[in-house]
């Protein structure tokens, strides 16, 4: 939990200057990398509540980074990234991964190849565990 606090502390620092933080940082990428999606998808995605990806996709939508897109259904909104924010997007992703390079460029390939495969085995058996739990 430390080492997570204190990534997620660095990338808050990183992304001030676009007046973002890693909270709304996590609900832009969700976007992005679902192309559109609704506020229950980003809930369920981080595994967060909905009334405070609410928060975040406001404050979003006031900073011009979100577009809401036409449904069939009235009752479900669903958003994209607008041009600027697939644009602050591309600049935060690219400050964001050269700052993980600079992490990771002392270690040996071989143990960051290892390392992220055994965090990719724990997500999955964690999502697993969840929606194990979820059907139960």
């Amino acid at each position: 939990m430390r080492s997570s606090r204190m990534i997620c502390d660095e990338i808050n620092t990183l992304l001030l200057p676009y007046q973002l933080n890693y909270s709304l940082w996590q609900v832009m990428f969700v976007i992005h990398e679902k192309q559109s999606c609704t506020s229950i998808d980003i809930a369920n995605y981080l595994n967060v509540s909905k009334p405070s990806i609410t928060k975040r996709t406001l404050i979003l939508s006031q900073l011009g980074i979100l577009t809401q897109l036409a449904t069939q259904d009235k009752r479900q909104k669903k958003i994209a990234l607008s041009d600027a924010g697939l644009q602050l997007y591309q600049t935060c992703a690219n400050v964001i991964n050269d700052f993980e390079q600079s992490m990771i460029q002392q270690f040996d390939q071989k143990d960051v190849v290892l390392s992220t495969a055994l965090l990719n085995t724990l997500i999955d058996q964690l999502s697993a565990k969840k929606s194990g739990n979820n059907h139960a």
